[in-house]
């Protein structure tokens, strides 16, 4: 990551090159912008450096780990479908994520974990402020893990269920 401070001269002429790109856009538009913004920010202000802390993607797709191996999304703009609900490929995210860190805290340093694959059922829309993800090993091999897992809405009613095949290397 850049750390390098531009000079003055350097800072205003990006910054005004950043402000020209935002003339015209929509006020939806500029809330998508925002949360970008500021979820780059955060990354800079709090840099994780756990072996099993979330990655830039998750932060983008407002994931956000909790206790007991569950996984939290924020539902917004930047999760959302066309019809205003978490769109299928968060949620595949959501699942994928909370198995692959719930394995790789329980891997000694020099293991790694990669989705062999994963399907995922989806039961019925995913709406509110939130969606819970919450993973289930089923079975851990020698190099295969197999789990599942359960996300729930706000309300704690099922949203989708995913169940994958994961492989551990090292």
């Amino acid at each position: 990551m850049e750390t390098e401070k531009p000079n003055n001269k350097e800072r205003f002429k990006m910054k005004d090159s950043i402000a020209s790109k935002l003339d015209g856009l929509s006020i939806k538009q500029l809330e998508e912008v925002d949360y970008l913004l500021s979820t780059f920010k955060d990354l800079i202000e709090e840099p994780q450096h756990d072996r099993a802390s979330m990655h830039l993607y998750g932060r983008l797709t407002g994931l956000r780990q909790l206790e007991e191996d569950k996984v939290e999304m924020n539902l917004g703009p930047h999760n959302v479908n066309t019809y205003g609900v978490a769109q299928g490929g968060s949620l595949y995210t959501l699942a994928d994520v909370a198995i692959g860190f719930m394995i790789l805290k329980r891997l000694e340093d020099d293991q790694k974990v990669f989705t062999l694959e994963m399907k995922m059922n989806f039961i019925k829309k995913g709406a509110g402020a939130h969606l819970i993800a919450i993973p289930t090993i089923l079975r851990w091999g020698r190099t295969t893990i197999v789990a599942e897992c359960t996300i729930e809405d706000s309300e704690g009613e099922l949203v989708a269920k995913a169940l994958g095949t994961f492989y551990v290397a090292g």
